[in-house]
């Protein structure tokens, strides 16, 4: 029979025994890599074949299928990303050719081996990858180095043991050797090396934990190995500076392609001189004038001209109820006898087709809405094509030939510099020149908008005018009256001249302008004796504000809720299993 402190004695150490024959079990079925040997053959011309020998040891966990190996996409040379470029030559599981795919993972080039549709049974499995990489010699004046992430720094597990062997051609003579381990960015040299005639090993000399690698470095006399060719030689230069000349040239010759379409299409006709005109062009309504001026409907001054013409002509009356609401009254529902052009007699007989009166301002109105959708319509469709030419299918064009070669250049771009952005911004300044300036007026257009300007001229400066016609010699402009006045108002609207040309008559004729009382409508007058040009502003400003009010209105939400180190060179990436 045991005593108590006996059993309790052997409790304690078959406690102990289960516990580490548990974790000593556990930590013999981790995953890792049990070896990992690289082979790098170097060819006379630059170029290296790459063999890894990668032994695992899978339980199931990470490698069920197989495993993966990332290789970099891109290197650094001279501060440039250029790529690699692999050639996968062979991919074997335990001597014996595996199923591999290929994919690009951001930086990354993954190759996948395995099958999805076996799972490996849990044990220890001898992957080998084989690869060529091209012009992996770095050709420095003094020397030619080989400088090699031999096993990656980003793998899930941790390597056991690892080793680089190099053979050189024949005659190669090695100048200096160094190795680096760890992490990326670790300056630590734990490793051995030795030599035996072309061939150069670097061995680690203790484990690699996760996410530790081994790169090595070897300096090569010059003369062995073939300088780059003239075709290779060329084709780095296209991999550094190709997409840049591609914006580059691309740049100069749509500068001369936009330049020729812009003398055959849109250089604007020879101009007339420009002098003041005391009379819009005939047979053109307020609308008229401002779309051609402006080559569209700009803010809702057209169809304020159009409404105050009305007003003026006896059509309509306007009441300024307050500052965005004014009643209009339909004056003369006869509308043979409306002096008015055919776009403005179209709005107000769809306006008033079932009412009198009509509320601007007071709340949406769906047919005030269609109403004036169809004028603005009308007015682009009579006073559009035959006066001025957008051009579209060049801007189109020019839009999408530089759409073009900036995804061109992003193709061959290895790396994007400030050099590049510069180009795809000059790119972007021609197309905005060619925007503004391929459009031009026909030739009637740019007759009327001569006389517009002439016209314009008068209406901004009528004060002085008046002034210059005392001179002897002078042109004198006919007398300010209050018909005059009221006639021009709705051009002087159209044509956002609604101020000065309200202070002229103000100044030139000060006591009808003070006694001035419109027989086409109401001012509003929020108390106080105002002067015409703050009443006629505010009457603007209101008319604008209740045709916005009487539109359809939008919504909108929002809501927030030596000289080396480990990792660096050529090669490298990771891998993990799957």
């Amino acid at each position: 029979m045991f005593s108590i402190r006996s059993r309790f004695i052997l409790s304690i150490s078959f406690a102990l025994s289960a516990f580490f024959c548990v974790f000593t079990g556990a930590a013999l079925a981790q995953e890792r890599i049990n070896n990992f040997d690289v082979t790098i053959e170097v060819e006379a011309s630059g170029d290296i074949i790459v063999t890894e020998e990668i032994t695992v040891t899978a339980q199931g966990n990470k490698i069920r299928r197989g495993i993966f190996r990332d290789l970099p996409r891109y290197f650094d040379d001279d501060r440039m990303r250029l790529p690699f470029e692999y050639d996968i030559l062979e991919v074997l599981r335990d001597e014996q050719p595996e199923t591999y795919q290929t994919s690009s993972e951001g930086n990354a080039y993954r190759i996948r081996i395995g099958r999805a549709d076996y799972f490996l049974p849990n044990g220890q499995y001898t992957y080998l990858i084989e690869y060529r990489v091209a012009n992996q010699i770095r050709y420095r004046d003094d020397a030619d180095e080989l400088y090699w992430n031999a096993t990656g720094t980003y793998w899930d597990f941790p390597i056991e043991t690892a080793s680089a062997t190099v053979f050189l051609p024949a005659g190669a003579q090695v100048l200096e050797q160094s190795a680096y381990t760890g992490a990326f960015g670790s300056t630590a040299q734990n490793y051995r090396y030795r030599a035996d005639g072309n061939a150069h090993t670097f061995e680690v000399t203790g484990a690699l934990a996760r996410r530790e690698g081994l790169s090595i470095s070897l300096d090569l006399a010059k003369g062995v190995i073939e300088p780059p060719t003239r075709e290779e030689q060329i084709n780095r230069w296209w991999q550094r500076n190709g997409a840049l000349a591609i914006l580059i040239a691309s740049t100069i010759g749509l500068f001369g392609l936009f330049n020729a379409q812009f003398n055959k299409v849109g250089r604007d006709p020879a101009k007339g001189p420009v002098f003041p005109r005391y009379e819009p062009p005939g047979g053109y309504s307020p609308a008229a004038v401002h779309h051609i001026w402006y080559r569209a409907i700009s803010g809702h001054n057209a169809l304020i001209a159009t409404l105050l013409h009305a007003g003026i002509r006896g059509v309509v009356k306007l009441d300024a109820l307050s500052d965005k609401k004014t009643n209009v009254t339909l004056q003369q529902s006869d509308s043979e006898n409306w002096e008015l052009a055919e776009e403005s007699k179209a709005f107000l007989k769809s306006l008033f087709a079932a009412r009198s009166t009509f509320s601007l301002g007071s709340k949406y109105d769906p047919t005030f809405t269609s109403a004036y959708t169809e004028f603005a319509k009308q007015v682009a469709t009579r006073y559009g094509k035959d006066y001025f030419r957008w051009n579209i299918l060049h801007i189109l064009l020019a839009v999408g030939l530089s759409l073009g070669v900036v995804l061109v250049a992003l193709i061959f771009v290895a790396t994007w510099t400030i050099w590049h952005t510069l180009a795809v911004l000059a790119l972007a300044a021609l197309n905005i020149w060619f925007m503004y300036v391929i459009p031009a007026p026909t030739r009637k257009g740019q007759d009327i908008r001569t006389e517009i300007e002439g016209f314009r001229l008068y209406l901004e400066t009528a004060e002085q005018l008046q002034l210059n016609s005392a001179q002897v010699g002078s042109d004198a402009p006919p007398a300010m009256t209050k018909e005059r006045y009221e006639r021009f108002l709705p051009y002087a609207v159209a044509l956002d001249l609604e101020k000065p040309w309200t202070e002229h008559f103000e100044k030139l004729i000060p006591q009808e302008a003070e006694n001035y009382a419109p027989h086409w409508g109401s001012f509003h007058n929020s108390g106080g004796r105002q002067s015409l040009t703050s009443m006629n502003k505010a009457l603007v400003a209101g008319l604008s504000s209740g045709v916005t009010a009487s539109m359809p209105q939008s919504s909108s939400s929002s809501g927030s809720g030596g000289g080396g180190f480990s990792g660096g060179g050529g090669g490298g990436g990771g891998g993990g299993g799957w």
